[in-house]
């Protein structure tokens, strides 16, 4: 593990603190989480499924197509 040092103003790590306790936890594992649900949510924004959460109708189109597909041309 390696110690650093952070600079914050005063109400952020005032807020830090309060968020801490309030989840019964340090402000490092508060940190922690934080940058794990980050990259969690950076990795399945990427997903392709996630590119096309704001396009439900063009979602709706792509499966009908696959499935009619899948319908006529048999895979075996």
């Amino acid at each position: 593990m390696e110690t650093i040092e952070l600079q914050v103003d005063e109400g952020t790590w005032s807020k830090a603190k309060q968020m801490a306790e309030a989840r019964h936890c340090t402000v490092e594992d508060l940190i922690r989480e934080l940058i794990n649900q980050l990259t969690a949510a950076t990795a399945t924004k990427d997903s392709l499924l996630g590119m096309m959460a704001d396009e439900p109708d063009l979602m709706d189109q792509v499966l009908d197509s696959a499935l009619q597909a899948r319908s006529k041309d048999a895979l075996r």
